[in-house]
């Protein structure tokens, strides 16, 4: 495998969210039993599904909506997390957060929620106000952090039809709300590489690319990932006081290159959503132990669990998939055993040949990274707490 992240294949063309369907297939489950469904149906509970660690877990990288918040207290429980950070509900433009917040009474307070900043508008008179304004409304009314996606820097353009760049300075307002409230910036920029790269035989998604052409940015309508990597990183260099967390690893960056941003700026963090595919390979994880051990207080543990009415991450056979009003209520929706007990062996142990939680990304296995216990325990618990600042939970220490 070459050297980047997994993609995240949530992908729009001009705006319009578009998902990869998942291929059924039969894979060999790390239990030894081989099914049609990628996610067993056996369910594990809490600290049972651990390999090793023995502590509390915060997924902080989900997303629900209105129409499965009901359904958050089940999936906490039957992965044994304490909690999660919704990001937000994968819609665009995204609704306000206090607008959206009856829906969520239910599901708090273990889901803790992000404001997502309305950027259609940039460049329209007060914009920049109107963001600022926004996001010190959405700190004052609970919001965790702030939500940034990809379309920035990709195809956002702004009221006159310019691309927005990922440093545009009428995004300080941003920025600079976010140091004032103390709120963490949890940003995705850039896609995989192999999105951007040409389309032969030596690319390893060229069989989604062929059926999803829309996912291809690598023609001169776009700009190169390096630019958008460059963009980003004069973001978080000039804002020193702006926590940011790179999701999905560092948004795709070479490992080198999330080794040393996380070495020059004490405000960068990372998170592990779908990176594991590529993490755990075999040119790879050796690498990524190296730079986890190397920063332990600065990564953080996320899935990107998505339960929508429009979109799951995972399907039923592991890959992504547009919802289907006839699978709704389907047992293997919410039946998400395996996939979190994927996570957990990957990060717990040291096992090879391991089959990673999004099969859809390759079919190689991966290795086990072993991380150290009191590792585990930044990354799935005291590294979200502190940088989300978020509230401490009765009988469970924060540690610093």
């Amino acid at each position: 495998m070459a050297d980047w992240a997994a993609s995240d294949p949530q992908d729009s063309l001009r705006g319009r969210l578009v998902f990869i369907a998942g291929r059924p297939r039969t894979l060999q489950s790390p239990h030894g039993v081989a099914s049609h469904s990628c996610f067993g149906t056996r369910s594990m509970m809490g600290s049972d599904m651990h390999p090793r660690y023995r502590g509390p877990v915060m997924d902080a990288h989900c997303h629900y909506d209105a129409t499965t918040a009901g359904r958050v207290e089940e999936i906490l429980d039957l992965a044994g997390l304490e909690g999660a950070v919704h990001l937000w509900d994968v819609e665009w433009p995204p609704p306000g957060f206090e607008a959206e917040g009856k829906a969520w009474a239910e599901a708090l307070p273990r889901l803790h929620r992000c404001h997502v900043p309305d950027l259609s508008r940039l460049g329209e008179q007060g914009s920049e106000a109107a963001l600022d304004r926004e996001l010190r409304a959405a700190a004052a009314a609970g919001a965790v952090g702030v939500k940034l996606w990809k379309n920035l820097g990709l195809w956002l353009d702004d009221a006159a039809g310019e691309r927005v760049s990922v440093d545009d300075p009428r995004l300080d307002a941003i920025w600079e709300a976010a140091a004032d409230t103390g709120l963490p910036i949890a940003i995705h920029v850039g896609d995989a590489p192999a999105f951007f790269a040409p389309l032969d035989q030596r690319n390893p998604r060229l069989e989604e690319l062929r059926a999803h052409p829309e996912w291809w940015y690598g023609s001169e309508e776009f700009p190169s990932l390096r630019q958008i990597h460059e963009e980003f990183e004069a973001v978080v260099a000039s804002h020193p006081n702006t926590m940011f967390v790179g999701l999905h690893f560092g948004c795709f960056m070479r490992w080198a290159d999330v080794d040393r941003m996380l070495g020059s700026y004490p405000n960068y963090h990372v998170d592990t959503a779908t990176t594991i595919a590529d993490m755990g390979a075999d040119d790879a994880w050796e690498t990524v132990r190296a730079v986890i051990l190397g920063h332990p207080d600065r990564v953080i543990f996320g899935t990107d669990l998505i339960r929508t009415k429009p979109f799951d991450l995972p399907s039923a056979d592991g890959g992504w998939a547009v919802g289907d009003d006839s699978a709704r209520e389907s047992p293997a929706r919410w039946d998400l055993a395996e996939f979190f007990s994927r996570h957990w062996r990957f990060f717990e142990t040291s096992e090879t040949g391991l089959q990673h939680p999004l099969p859809i990304q390759g079919p190689w296995t991966v290795t086990g990274l072993d991380l150290p216990d009191e590792v585990l325990r930044g990354l799935y618990w005291d590294n979200a707490h502190r940088v989300f600042k978020l509230p401490r939970t009765a009988g469970l220490e924060v540690r610093s």
